[in-house]
């Protein structure tokens, strides 16, 4: 239960400025307009965010409950191999689960996300591995050639979910199989990462407005915002994000190699 301290807290947040959220393609215009909230809009803002913790709270438990669940499981002996496959893809789903609600707490608490120095090829691999039960049951193969010695300044959470969104949104366009092929390469200061698949490349009619929020096609629960998104979490470290002509989608991600002290 939070406390009424943290309640006025989160109330108290939407009084500040609104913070610029760039989804333009050359990041030089998308910023909020600084203009003062009305108070009925200010009440219902609160009420979004105070019922989006309550939600967050909430879930912890059962969450828990399938985490440890899955651990007993995979640690039971006997275990037939594929219960034992099944209860580690939980496992992970589980851990995923966890660390995405720890981090939008810590967002709805204004907890920015700590900088570490990351392997950027340890980054792909975890982000492999959370989408390796689906690129199994598709048969796509997931090929990492990035180099093990570039390391760079990251949120390390944030970027893992830019690549899981990138090598998910490929194996929705390869149902019936195909590859994924992962690799980078330096550019002065930067690195620059791509991501290619062999499916049926971007839709025609989107192509120009891929990286817009709401944009999206061919899937019937997509919302079309986790391209908007991964590019802005790059932007974020000081990158960029866009796409390259190819046979199928063709994503490049560059990250800078050292940290921007003027990035938060």
């Amino acid at each position: 239960m939070m406390q009424d301290s943290d309640q006025q807290a989160m109330t108290n947040r939407f009084a500040a400025p609104p913070i610029p959220i760039d989804f333009s393609e050359d990041g030089a215009a998308g910023k909020l307009p600084p203009t003062p909230l009305s108070d009925s809009w200010q009440r219902h803002v609160s009420t979004i965010d105070w019922n989006s913790s309550s939600i967050l709270h909430d879930l912890r438990s059962p969450l828990g409950t399938v985490f440890a669940g899955a651990e007993m499981l995979m640690e039971l002996d006997p275990l037939p191999t594929q219960a034992k496959r099944l209860a580690a893809n939980i496992f992970r789903a589980a851990s995923r689960m966890r660390e995405l609600l720890a981090d939008l707490t810590d967002a709805s608490c204004g907890n920015k996300p700590i900088f570490a120095i990351c392997k950027i090829r340890d980054v792909i691999i975890a982000a492999s591995e959370a989408a390796s039960p689906a690129a199994e049951k598709q048969n796509v193969q997931i090929l990492n050639n990035v180099p093990v010695h570039l390391e760079m300044p990251l949120k390390r959470f944030r970027i893992e979910r830019v690549f899981f969104n990138l090598i998910t949104n490929a194996l929705e366009a390869m149902p019936l199989g195909g590859k994924i092929r992962i690799g980078a390469r330096k550019a002065g200061a930067c690195v620059l990462i791509d991501v290619e698949d062999t499916g049926p490349g971007i839709p025609r009619g989107i192509r120009d407005r891929l990286f817009e929020p709401f944009v999206t096609a061919g899937k019937d629960l997509g919302l079309g915002l986790g391209l908007a998104l991964s590019r802005q979490s790059v932007r974020d470290h000081g990158g960029n994000m866009w796409t390259e002509p190819a046979t199928g989608a063709h994503f490049v991600v560059r990250l800078p190699l050292e940290r921007d002290e003027d990035v938060s």
